[in-house]
């Protein structure tokens, strides 16, 4: 025989039940800004939290391989901007193998940077 139904609330999976507690501090300004940001939506603190944390997308930090990359590459857009004011002083095919060097060397960083 099958079980007699009682009525009420069905039983929560492992997967659904909320066990684990996070103690969160915020100064003043953090606080009433997640007050106002969860009453825009009208929904509670607690609710919009975990839709943030379900689905907030975090980028992550960059690493010092690729700083060292950016640093270089800000270097030599530094010097392309330079020979490019030498280019309009002296004459368009005075350093022209210059910059195609250049212009080699920054493409090459660029594709390295690409995930």
């Amino acid at each position: 025989m099958g079980q007699k139904n009682k009525g009420g609330r069905p039983t929560k999976t492992l997967s659904e039940k909320r066990k684990y507690q996070v103690l969160l501090r915020l100064n003043t300004m953090e606080y009433y800004t997640l007050l106002g940001k969860a009453r825009e939506v009208s929904i509670t603190r607690t609710e919009f939290l975990r839709q943030l944390i379900t689905k907030a997308e975090i980028k992550s930090r960059i690493k010092p391989e690729d700083m060292q990359l950016i640093r270089t590459v800000s270097g030599m857009a530094n010097n392309l901007n330079q020979i490019a004011h030498q280019l309009n002083a002296f004459g368009i095919y005075a350093l022209n193998e210059d910059l195609n060097a250049l212009k080699v060397l920054i493409h090459e960083l660029i594709k390295r940077l690409k995930p």
